[in-house]
């Protein structure tokens, strides 16, 4: 990892507390999850969904996928323009507040040029007194295209972790969470592969979800789905939907393993892919603009996304069990694949 601030990070290297791992594990591996309406109450269903939602700005959303696409352009892997994406995420992170942002370096075979890539990656510890061990892994990929601005592959992606960093970084958990930009995905999935190749035994034991967030801003693409590299649900297929049901709709599951959520399933870490299906008709073509973009659907999926992160890490989960919106059973189905 090189460093690119003064203070050291790295990965999470303390020993976890495996009884705590586990109990949390059983919590939030339980039926998906949605808040009831309680009429006598007058609470929303979303009531604790609130701390996220209300601070989710769709406008600097936007403006990231403006910058990414536009200021910097094409972002292909081993490129200036990647140079520029990382240099900008560094200190976005830092702007934020994280002090432990970091820069993996990596190289990998391209018609025989090896081409240099770069995974950024900001940590949100928990509460001194809070932690449960247990780490969550949020990520998108940077870079696009090399002939393309990919404003919605995937600075779409991309602006939505930032914006989801910046809430984040003030907001009490009891769980790590990992914020991670991955390089070279256009290439064949190589940033998601090598970061998970670095990941010890028991950063993979403690990483109790990963979320995907690729091509989720375009106005002419389909409804949101959450892709798993089998197909089957998972917990965060659990905590999406629950989510989805509480701040937007139920969210569907299918089958996909094109996307950086693999190296994860492949490690036995439960994961998905958020993505709107079918794709729009500029796929991967230079009309992949900022004028395609809705902000409607950014704001959708950072709100779902928040959300279902928020009913993992919060730092208030077991007593909010037994409060006026704690979670109940929800029923979600699978959709047929519709790239």
């Amino acid at each position: 990892m090189i460093k690119l601030n003064r203070k050291r990070s790295g990965f999470y290297e303390a020993r976890k507390n495996s009884i705590l791992i586990l109990a949390m594990l059983l919590m939030i591996a339980t039926p998906v999850y949605a808040a009831p309406e309680d009429a006598s109450s007058g609470q929303s269903n979303q009531a604790f969904d609130n701390k996220i939602v209300k601070r989710v700005n769709v406008d600097n959303i936007y403006n990231h996928v403006a910058y990414l696409s536009e200021e910097i352009g094409s972002r292909g892997a081993g490129t200036e323009g990647e140079l520029e994406t990382v240099e900008y995420l560094v200190n976005q992170f830092e702007s934020y507040g994280y002090e432990n942002v970091s820069v993996q370096e990596f190289t990998f075979p391209s018609g025989g040029e090896e081409i240099t890539s770069y995974n950024v990656e900001a940590t949100k510890e928990p509460m001194k007194n809070h932690d449960t061990g247990q780490e969550i892994i949020v990520g998108s990929h940077h870079d696009s295209v090399p002939w393309g601005q990919g404003a919605n592959d995937d600075a779409s992606g991309t602006a939505a972790l930032l914006e989801l960093a910046r809430v984040y970084a003030k907001t009490p958990t009891d769980s790590t969470i990992k914020f991670v930009a991955f390089g070279a995905e256009e290439y064949g999935l190589w940033g998601s592969r090598k970061y998970a190749e670095a990941m010890s035994a028991e950063d993979a034991e403690n990483t109790v979800a990963m979320f995907q967030m690729d091509m989720v801003g375009s106005a002419d693409a389909g409804d949101l789905v959450m892709f798993t590299a089998n197909g089957e649900k998972n917990t965060v297929t659990d905590l999406g939907a629950a989510a989805g049901s509480r701040v937007s709709e139920l969210v569907p599951y299918s089958e996909l393993g094109r996307s950086d959520h693999v190296a994860f399933h492949n490690l036995g870490i439960p994961a998905a892919l958020f993505i709107h299906t079918p794709l729009e008709p500029w796929y991967h073509s230079e009309d992949d603009v900022i004028e395609h973009i809705s902000k409607e659907k950014l704001k959708n999926v950072a709100d779902i996304v928040g959300s279902a992160i928020y009913q993992a890490a919060r730092k208030d989960t077991p007593a909010l069990e037994k409060s006026n919106v704690a979670p109940v059973p929800v029923d979600y189905y699978y959709e047929e694949p519709n790239l």
